[in-house]
């Protein structure tokens, strides 16, 4: 008798456990869709096309285009942390920060844009 008593419960809280399904969460299911062109090339442009650095007529590759950004930050969209762009406008200091100093880093929002963007899937829209 005393090893039912033990055994229903348990029954219980498996059958309970089997019948629950896993589901899929998508993270950005409640954020609007970013456009590459409206929110992520004005940041690009304001922060990382700046004379002598990614404008075209320094040293470094140009951000002018939805192909400079995918190619040059190294952009795999839907997974920002594979992502050259999103890994260096993280960095506050240290050789690889964007933008480098004594320019202003990237504020949360702008970081944030382009997390969700690559995350979306980093379309040219």
């Amino acid at each position: 008798m005393m090893r039912h008593v033990i055994l229903l419960p348990l029954l219980v809280v498996i059958v309970a456990l089997s019948s629950c399904s896993v589901q899929q969460v998508d993270p950005t299911a409640d954020i609007p869709t970013l456009s590459f062109q409206k929110d992520i090339s004005p940041i690009v442009s304001a922060n990382c096309a700046l004379s002598g650095c990614h404008d075209g007529t320094g040293e470094e590759p140009a951000l002018l285009s939805f192909d400079d950004v995918m190619s040059y930050g190294e952009v795999t969209p839907g997974k920002p942390h594979d992502s050259k762009l999103y890994e260096v406008i993280r960095l506050y200091s240290g050789e690889e920060a964007m933008p480098p100093a004594p320019n202003q880093p990237l504020t949360d929002q702008q970081i944030g844009a382009i997390y969700v963007w690559i995350l979306q899937g980093a379309h040219n829209n």
